[in-house]
């Protein structure tokens, strides 16, 4: 049986460094903060991240890996006998895929899956465990491919954040809208469509805003089979667990476990700013 390996990016931020008898490894982000380009969840945590943020003059930025940092990756993996599959943030947030793709094609006919999951966050974690499973069960490289395809299907995530600030400044939003939302103090609820995020919903302020993203859900939920619940926060931790365990309460199944609601990374928390939480959910098939 052929060893299959996962790569993904910091994005991700699955705890775990196996599922299963299946490796995970992962390509680090950069958040580029005045002078120091740190490396996403390496040179800097989410808990520093979100603390260095409240007092912060100047904001930071972010950057995708470069291919040579793949590279290096694949060709390590590689040499130790491991075919990869490498499952990695939406291609419409960021230049990662793009960067995956260049190492790929310089390794030629390696055993290499590079696979955009339009997802960033818990919903790319949701799509790594469903590909580990079947990697576990015994499914080829060839055939993760549709592993993988179903999985990102089934899979979606819903957002808000408490200002619209860092959304505009990264790019997410039009200054247009941003100015407007805040002036009228409105909140969206975003989520992804092919890859991009798009508002879904908007409300007046972030209590409405949670109440909705949490009724969405619920209501979007109802009288299907739900296979997996994960839960994203930034400087929030309580908060989005007694969110959490409310959706749970209502939908009548457990909690998550506590590797399934995780902190946002700083690359993530550079574009969503403090206060934001996601709920992301995958179907069974």
């Amino acid at each position: 049986m052929s060893k299959i390996a996962i790569v993904t990016d910091s994005t991700a931020v699955f705890p775990l460094e196996k599922v299963g008898d299946v490796p995970i490894f992962s390509v680090p982000l950069n958040v580029i903060w005045g002078e120091e380009n740190l490396k996403d969840s390496v040179d800097i945590t989410a808990d520093e991240f979100y603390e260095r943020l409240k007092t912060a003059k100047v904001m930071p930025s972010t950057s995708q890996p470069s291919p040579k940092e793949f590279l290096d990756m694949y060709e390590k993996l590689l040499g130790e006998g491991y075919e990869i599959f490498s499952l990695l943030i939406s291609s419409e947030l960021s230049g990662t895929v793009n960067s995956a793709l260049q190492a790929q094609r310089i390794l030629g006919d390696a055993p290499l899956v590079v696979f955009d999951s339009l997802q960033t966050s818990m919903a790319l974690d949701l799509q790594i465990n469903e590909v580990a499973k079947a990697i576990n069960k015994g499914t080829q490289l060839q055939d993760l491919l549709a592993v993988a395809e179903s999985a990102r299907a089934r899979t979606n995530l819903y957002f808000t954040v408490e200002t619209l600030e860092f959304l505009i400044r990264g790019g997410r939003l039009s200054f247009v809208q941003g100015a407007a939302g805040n002036l009228l103090h409105i909140r969206p609820i975003l989520t992804f469509e092919g890859g991009k995020i798009v508002s879904n919903t908007k409300t007046r302020t972030f209590k409405k805003a949670v109440r909705l993203l949490v009724d969405k859900v619920l209501a979007e939920l109802e009288g299907k089979q739900l296979l997996n619940i994960a839960g994203a926060y930034t400087n929030n931790r309580d908060f989005v667990y007694e969110i959490m365990g409310e959706v749970c309460s209502n939908l009548h199944v457990p909690m998550p476990e506590d590797n399934l609601i995780l902190p946002l990374s700083p690359v993530i928390g550079t574009h969503t700013g403090p206060g934001a939480f996601g709920i992301a959910y995958i179907l069974a098939e």
